[in-house]
């Protein structure tokens, strides 16, 4: 029959501790008493590329070059963002291949690429900066952009078969297996567990008479899954700290003017040979630390009164040994 719980206890919750916590040998609680100093190795979780393609495109893009005093000599870009349709006939798709479960075929196509271009005089200094759109990869004659379709440097669609054994991420609003931008805006700045799209884009021509330029574009589509390993440790790296000259000496000023802080708390060795994760072990404090006890109002908890730690002269009561009710011998 099950066991009744008693009336008036306060059952406490299951504990889920490291394996191994209670094994024999030197006492050493992590959670009171961390360790310092350099690892031999670290667990790392990282994102790992398991399969990835790149291609390469090209177009001419218009600009439209802003009003700046001086003369613009030359120019820059990079890509902030890349845009595609989800659904339709001008979507990018991602399908699983019949038969062959661990590889998908991404189909990319109409892709809206933003760029952030910067404009700069012969001297090098930046004279301003905008935002330009190109379509790369028109699906049509009817899609923006089809005007520079070429079909061996900017077809109507490429596509692309890549391995992703743990499947990849799905879409929000439709539930259908997608690929993510990953680049340089704040919106779409981090790596996904999935397919991931990155662009890098290179300035092959720029005619500031025509106001226009020609950009290649470098696309890769990479499968990413986050997964832990263990690395050997070869030291930390060290931040070359910026230098200040002081003009006081006080106590703010030593700090400032001195060495960087880093944290010195060492990650713990997981596994062997160290099984650093078995020092959690509850050791018996070596002194009283004398920081009292706070009494519970009457009536937080149900079942017997709680003593305030005294025998009602002020001395400090015996230690009650009892057990806790549904534990022990009795169980």
């Amino acid at each position: 029959m099950p066991k009744s719980k008693q009336g008036g206890c306060k059952c406490r919750p299951k504990r889920y501790i490291s394996n191994g916590v209670n094994t024999t040998g030197k006492c050493r609680d992590l959670c009171v008493d961390p360790v310092c100093g350099d690892p031999d190795s670290l667990t790392l979780l990282a994102p790992v590329v398991y399969d990835e393609l790149g291609i390469n495109l090209c177009r001419a893009v218009p600009l439209d070059i802003p009003t700046v005093t001086g003369t613009v000599a030359s120019i820059s870009a990079q890509v902030t963002n890349i845009g595609f349709a989800s659904t339709g006939p001008t979507a990018t798709t991602v399908a699983p291949i019949s038969g062959r479960p661990n590889c998908y075929l991404v189909t990319l196509t109409s892709l809206n690429v933003t760029f952030a271009v910067s404009f700069y005089d012969c001297a090098k200094r930046l004279l301003a900066t905008s935002t330009v759109n190109a379509t790369y990869l028109p699906t049509d004659n009817t899609a923006d952009g089809y005007a520079y379709y070429d079909e061996d440097t900017n077809p109507d669609s490429v596509e692309l078969e890549i391995f992703a054994p743990y499947g990849v991420a799905a879409d929000s609003g439709t539930g259908s297996p997608t690929i993510q931008f990953t680049g340089l805006n704040t919106g779409a700045n981090m790596v996904h567990q999935g397919l991931n799209l990155l662009a890098i884009p290179k300035i092959l021509d720029f005619d500031p008479s025509d106001q226009t330029a020609t950009i290649g574009l470098s696309l890769y589509v990479k499968s990413i899954y986050f997964s832990q390993y263990k690395i050997p440790h070869l030291g930390r790296a060290m931040v070359p700290k910026a230098c200040l000259q002081p003009t006081a000496d006080t106590l703010c000023m030593d700090f400032v003017s001195g060495d960087l802080l880093d944290l010195s708390i060492k990650p713990l060795e997981l596994g062997p040979p160290k099984f650093e994760e078995y020092l959690k072990q509850e050791c018996q404090p070596p002194c009283d630390p004398g920081c009292g006890t706070l009494a519970p109002v009457a009536g937080d908890f149900p079942g017997p009164a709680v003593s305030d730690g005294t025998d009602g002269a002020g001395a400090p009561a015996a230690a009650d040994n009892s057990p806790v009710p549904g534990e022990g011998a009795g169980e």
